[in-house]
This record gives C-alpha cells, sequence and structure tokens, in this order.
C-alpha cells in the first residue's frame, strides 16, 4: 500500500464536506492549536469557538459568492515522520455563474488518537508560466474573502510573514 494512502483517505473525506460548505464537517477534521497563513498574516486559533466562527463566517461568504462543485488535485502529499504531514492541493471551484475559482492551499497535518487532523491552512499562489500572457491569476478566495469579511470577525492576534514565490514544487522541498 501507498505510504500517503491514508492522507488521501483524508483528503477525499475533507473535500466531500468541504465541496457542501459543511461547517461542521470541516471543523470536526480541525485540530488546536491551528493556524491560518493568508494575506502574509499568520493568525493562530487557540480556541475551537472563534475558528468555528470564522469558519461559519467564511461559508456563507463563499455561498454569496456562488461556490459550487468544488475538486481538488494533489499537487503534492509528504509524511514527515508519522504523525505529521503536509499536503499541497490545487482546487477548482465552479461558481454559480460558470466561472470557476481556482487557488492552491497547502494543509499541515498531525496525527491525533491514529486520525489525521488539519493543524493549519496556508493560502498560496502558483507561479504562471510566461507562456501564458494573458492570464491574470485572481486573488486566492481565502484572501478576498479576509479582504471583505475583516470587520465582521474578531481575529485573534495575526503577525506578517513575508513570504518568498516558489518556482515549483522542488523549491519547496529541499
Amino acid at each position: 500500500m501507498d505510504e500517503t494512502h491514508d492522507l488521501e483517505i483524508f483528503f477525499e473525506r475533507f473535500s466531500k464536506v468541504y465541496a457542501r460548505l459543511d461547517v461542521d464537517g470541516v471543523t470536526d477534521m480541525f485540530c488546536l492549536p491551528f493556524f491560518t497563513l493568508i494575506n502574509g498574516e499568520k493568525t493562530n486559533w487557540p480556541k475551537l469557538e472563534e475558528l468555528y466562527h470564522t469558519t461559519c463566517i467564511l461559508f456563507d461568504w463563499y455561498k454569496q459568492q456562488g461556490f459550487y462543485n468544488a475538486q481538488y488535485t494533489v499537487v503534492s502529499l509528504l509524511k514527515l515522520d508519522k504523525n505529521l504531514a503536509t499536503a499541497r492541493l490545487r482546487w477548482r471551484v465552479t461558481l454559480k455563474d460558470g466561472s470557476p475559482w481556482e487557488y492552491c492551499t497547502s494543509y499541515q497535518l498531525k496525527r491525533i488518537y491514529g486520525e489525521w487532523a488539519m493543524a493549519g491552512v496556508i493560502q498560496y499562489e502558483e507561479k504562471i508560466s510566461p507562456m501564458q500572457p494573458n492570464h491574470r491569476p485572481l486573488k486566492h478566495p481565502l484572501a478576498r474573502a479576509e479582504d471583505a469579511l475583516r470587520h465582521l470577525v474578531d481575529l485573534p492576534k495575526s503577525e506578517e510573514i513575508q513570504l518568498l514565490p516558489c518556482e515549483s514544487a522542488d523549491d519547496w522541498i529541499g
């Protein structure tokens, strides 16, 4: 059996609850402390109540944008040891008006009581090939949501982090 098979199963389950914008289903897959890294700001979530409330607001905003039919492809899965892993997924969400959201998210995972749980989410953008001169990437949906909803959510204290762009998956792994 493939050594990342259990991670593939985890993300298959996650994609189903995420595609339904099921707040309970998604947050049941989180562990604490949880963190997000969006727009270069890292936010630590020590309490599930705050994270749950923010996820409700985020998913309501996604629904207002016409979020429909989320599908993913795995960019990479890496077990760092038997209890820690990282994954990068490329998402494609079709909005009800037919337009797509395409974005990438990295997930930091911990095994707790024998089950994988999400400890963090990082929004990132892949560098677009110069072969696509007319392609203008949209801002990551998490970044757009944060900009639109910042006034509605009482975020825990954030710290700014400077991220450098990656050329390829090889830049991520030694």
